[in-house]
């Protein structure tokens, strides 16, 4: 899983696995989360999001438990 940096005030790095579809969401101030069966369209919608917190707290976060 190739990991990645963004800009957020939260979000320090992110990583997706195609082959899987898992996930991996790393904080600046919380310890990493992992997600399974994130489709990779919604992957790419939150790496292109104008808000990066916004976008995992509405689409993400509650949403692809492993």
């Amino acid at each position: 899983m190739k990991m990645q940096s963004i800009k957020s005030s939260t979000i320090d790095v992110v990583g997706y696995d195609e082959k899987t579809h898992k996930m991996r969401v790393s904080f600046r101030h919380d310890p990493a989360r992992e997600f399974c069966h994130v489709p990779e369209q919604t992957f790419q919608a939150f790496i292109n999001a104008r808000s990066k917190n916004r976008f995992y707290k509405r689409h993400i976060q509650d949403a692809y438990p492993c």
